[in-house]
């Protein structure tokens, strides 16, 4: 198959490129499900959980994003990568076996880590080995692995089994990915030399922020869901485990398979206001859920929550990429570090929520922040910083 610059794809690279999102992203649907089991066992709350599951997860990524385009510079993507997968392996297997919290914040820091390199490096030898199509590869696995972790999660507390186990299937899902990068080579290279001017530039344009906004609503409110929209509907909806598991799988199975729609769309030339507006959708379907948690008005709601966050994410990618092409990685770092840090802090605030009831304000209060991420992206932000630009909003 070819990708849209009429290179061919082999299918060694689809799969590479499957596995390291969907093994990566496993990481982010890991706890959410089993929160109750671990502040249980551990005697801690779920504001704790919520630190442990988001702030640990999250704030390890953003300090590794400071320095994940670097290193993908100085080694090369395909090593980076490994590497990741790397941290991955490490981290589960001491969150599974740990008989302290200690080690699982530990796990969670190393994953967290693991978490950082793997999303600007992976967009990167996505986009250089096949174009917008494997981004769009790329961004439905990673949707798909949160799917299928919240799904697992769910399941397996809901028959009983102990809450450490998915933790050994993530480290399983990252040795494989380990496997299949191609060895000995760097199909896609990033820039040789460290390229300066990136950061100094961005801060001083509007269209940055504005782009900031659109990465927090398709990564970071998605990493508030993957921690809470279970529990949330479990305490707040009277909704079966396993069947809020299954729900949180349609939205992030959905917004996989919109992902690469999303990116098929761009590629025919969808005008960019429609592309970037789906996210108004994302608002209506959190709002739905403050108002009704029970189980026929969040099985509407996640339909459209995923058709919201799925489309603009290929948009998205490439016009971080597209800010300053002589090294794509660093504004792609940038813009998931900036998706990032707001989950740091939302996702212990959202779990004490639930604990006193209010979950509903919180999830009302993230529908208010897409609306303004929409309406804040109907114009492109995918303009080179440097160099002549008319316009700079």
């Amino acid at each position: 198959m070819q990708s849209a610059a009429g290179r061919e794809i082999s299918a060694r690279a689809y799969i590479a490129v499957a596995l390291i999102g969907l093994g990566g992203a496993w990481n982010a649907g890991t706890v959410g499900p089993v929160a109750s089991e671990i502040a249980a066992e551990f005697d801690v709350s779920l504001a704790v959980v919520g630190l442990l599951s988001g702030t640990l997860f999250l704030g390890s990524a953003a300090i590794g994003l400071l320095v994940a385009a670097q290193i993908g510079e100085r080694i090369g993507l395909a090593k980076g990568l490994r590497l990741s997968c790397g941290l991955f392996i490490v981290g589960n297997l001491l969150f599974a076996v740990s008989p302290v919290f200690a080690t699982l914040a530990i796990g969670r820091v190393l994953v967290g880590l693991g978490f950082a390199l793997m999303n600007p490096l992976g967009a990167v030898w996505a986009r250089n080995a096949g174009g917008v199509r494997l981004i769009g590869v790329f961004g439905a696995s990673i949707q798909l692995g949160i799917a299928l972790a919240l799904l697992l999660g769910s399941g397996l507390s809901d028959a009983g089994i102990d809450w450490r186990v998915g933790f050994l299937v993530a480290a399983a899902l990252s040795v494989a990915s380990f496997l299949m990068i191609p060895a000995g080579s760097d199909s896609a290279p990033t820039a040789p030399e460290r390229v300066k001017g990136f950061l100094g530039a961005a801060l001083r344009h509007a269209r940055v922020y504005r782009l900031a906004m659109l990465f927090i609503s398709i990564y970071g409110v998605p990493m508030v869901l993957s921690a809470w929209l279970v529990e949330y509907l479990v305490r707040e909806g009277d909704v079966r485990k396993a069947l809020a598991g299954v729900i949180a799988f349609v939205l992030f199975g959905l917004s996989a398979i919109v992902r690469e729609f999303g990116a098929n769309l761009q590629e025919r030339g969808l005008p960019h206001v429609l592309l970037s507006g789906s996210l108004g959708l994302a608002a209506i379907g959190l709002a739905a859920i403050a108002f009704d948690p029970t189980q026929t008005v969040a099985f509407a709601a996640v339909v459209l929550i995923g058709i919201g966050f799925g489309i603009p994410y290929a948009t998205a990618l490439t016009e971080a990429q597209d800010l300053f092409p002589k090294a794509p990685g660093e504004p792609v770092a940038l813009m998931t570090m900036a998706a990032f840090i707001p989950p740091i802090i939302v996702i212990p605030l959202v779990g004490h929520a639930i604990s006193g009831g209010d979950g509903d304000v919180a999830f009302g209060l993230l529908a208010v922040f897409v609306v303004l991420a929409t309406l804040a992206n109907f114009r492109t932000a995918g303009i080179p910083l440097v160099g002549k630009n008319p316009d700079d909003a």
